[in-house]
Formats: structure tokens, C-alpha cells, sequence
């Protein structure tokens, strides 16, 4: 399985890399009266009520590092910047090591 899910305040998304769909379910306040079809839930006494909608957002294919390299060349070839400058990836990198060793110290305190 190679999928993310990702929680906020009012919606759940759910991307799956594999099959390359995704879901969204978003609640949004009810404004006036549900359709006939809508699915509403009731937050309690003078809270209101929300309605749940359910989205499966078109996700185009593409090959993310074919396009990143092909991006690559384009700046070399028209002497421009590249879309993430060297400053920016290097502080990506800054960011995933610092992941990296908070699970590694994680997994130590475990052991």
C-alpha cells in the first residue's frame, strides 16, 4: 500500500500513490435547507448542523522525476533558475535529517 492520509480541522484526504486517485471529505456549514441526497450531521443544541461533501479530486498522470529532470535541463539550457534554488534544497535536506534523527532517537529510546 503506498497511501497518505492527512487530517484538519474540517476534511480528511486520502491520496493513494499506487492507484493514483484520491478522496477528499469535507465538512462545510449548512446553509439553509439539505437536498434530498445531502448527508448532514447535527452538532448538538444552537451548534448548527454541517454538511459532509465528498470529492475525488482527477489526478493526472506524470512521472515526478522525469519532469523535475527535464525542469533541470530547461534552466541550463535558458540560463534561468531552477523552480527550488540551492538555499531552499539544501534547508530540505536540513529538514529531513532532522526527521530522521528524531526517529532514530525514538527508536532508541524504545530498544
Amino acid at each position: 500500500m503506498r497511501k497518505s492520509r492527512f487530517f484538519q480541522r474540517d476534511a480528511y484526504i486520502s491520496v493513494d500513490f499506487l492507484k493514483r486517485k484520491t478522496e477528499v471529505v469535507r465538512l462545510k456549514n449548512l446553509v439553509g435547507e439539505p437536498g434530498p441526497l445531502d448527508i448532514t450531521i447535527d452538532l448538538g443544541k444552537n451548534k448548527g448542523s454541517k454538511i459532509i461533501y465528498f470529492d475525488q479530486p482527477k489526478v493526472e498522470e506524470s512521472n515526478a522525476i522525469k519532469m523535475e529532470l527535464e525542469q533541470f535541463i530547461e534552466a541550463i539550457r535558458s540560463d534561468k533558475q531552477t523552480a527550488v534554488t540551492i538555499e531552499e534544497g539544501y534547508q530540505a535536506l536540513v529538514v529531513a535529517h532532522q526527521i530522521m534523527d528524531k526517529i532514530n532517537s525514538s527508536l532508541n529510546v524504545l530498544v
